[in-house]
């Protein structure tokens, strides 16, 4: 066989390989050039990208990008003298400071001592409020004190305050009335202690007031039905509260005072309770001319009662 013979079958057999390796390579194993021309689609006006340079897009927007810090990009671009000069000036600077640090230390001293003097010299304001507050109370500590004697003579205004109930007393339905119905009760026993009245009385609602009397008052407690004084040796008197427990009482006085402007109530009130209290102390009820009231007394004086007018005699 001849060499050409054999030469051109050697080229065959490699131009077959290389056109075999050609059709079996990816296309993901070449590398997409710059220099390729751009498709643009007619359609959509967007250029055709090849699939093997998506595929590379793709793999690349996965990775994780790192991004470079301005030191290291800023140290990566400064030639090396800059870098050195910089490393000078930061050796000359902490020199700098280690000079000035025993300085600063005597300055900060200093300052130190003058604040402690400073406030040695003038005190805290806390304290300041104290010394203040001492001094408004020691400021008048040199004044004489004036000695408070007893006050003997006459005052006006005492004299206004003691006189106050004698002008209530004085202005009351009890002393500008014109005519009175009383009802006496004297105890079989003769005598009745202060304390036994005192409860007896506040029992049937009784209250003591104006002239030193125990009153009854309407249910509202807004119009006076009638009156209790007690009787003694002398005639009828005012109670006093403080000695009353232990004074012996010989007898109430009942009286309703005339004119009355529900005149009827208060008599049937002072009738009801007078006879209630005669029966508490085992006594007996009498009218003011000292007769025993009967039922025809009774119905006598009520009559009178509801009939008066002003400026008639009280005969019964």
């Amino acid at each position: 066989m001849e060499v050409t013979t054999i030469v051109g079958i050697v080229i065959a057999i490699i131009i077959m390989l290389f056109g075999l390796r050609l059709l079996f390579k990816k296309p993901g194993d070449a590398a997409p050039s710059l220099d390729s021309e751009l498709h643009v689609n007619s359609d959509s006006q967007q250029p055709v990208i090849p699939r093997h340079v998506r595929d590379q897009l793709q793999s690349a927007k996965e990775a994780e990008r790192v991004e470079p810090t301005l030191t290291e990009t800023a140290a990566e671009q400064l030639p090396a003298t800059q870098q050195a000069e910089a490393q000078a000036e930061k050796a000359e600077t902490a020199q700098a400071e280690q000079a000035a640090a025993p300085a600063q230390a005597e300055l900060k001293a200093d300052a130190t001592a003058v604040e402690e003097e400073k406030s040695a010299a003038s005190p805290e304001p806390a304290q300041q409020g104290e010394d203040k507050k001492a001094a408004e109370f020691n400021l008048n500590s040199s004044i004489e004190k004036a000695e408070i004697s007893d006050f003997d003579d006459e005052s006006s205004i005492l004299d206004e305050h003691l006189h106050e109930q004698q002008r209530v007393d004085e202005a009351s339905a009890l002393s500008t009335a014109a005519e009175f119905i009383a009802l006496n009760i004297y105890p079989e026993r003769r005598v009745l202690s202060g304390e036994k009245t005192l409860k007896v009385l506040l029992k049937y609602g009784l209250r003591f007031g104006e002239m030193a009397c125990f009153h009854r008052y309407s249910e509202d407690g807004s119009k006076l039905l009638f009156s209790v004084l007690q009787i003694t040796d002398e005639g009828a008197a005012g109670f006093d509260l403080e000695t009353l427990s232990t004074e012996q009482v010989k007898g109430l006085a009942f009286f309703l005072a005339l004119p009355h402007s529900d005149v009827q109530n208060a008599f049937d009130t002072m009738d009801s309770i007078s006879r209630l209290i005669a029966r508490e102390i085992d006594g007996t009820v009498y009218d003011q001319n000292n007769q025993e009231f009967t039922p025809q007394l009774r119905e006598q004086w009520r009559h009178f009662a509801i009939d008066y007018r002003a400026g008639q005699s009280a005969e019964v």
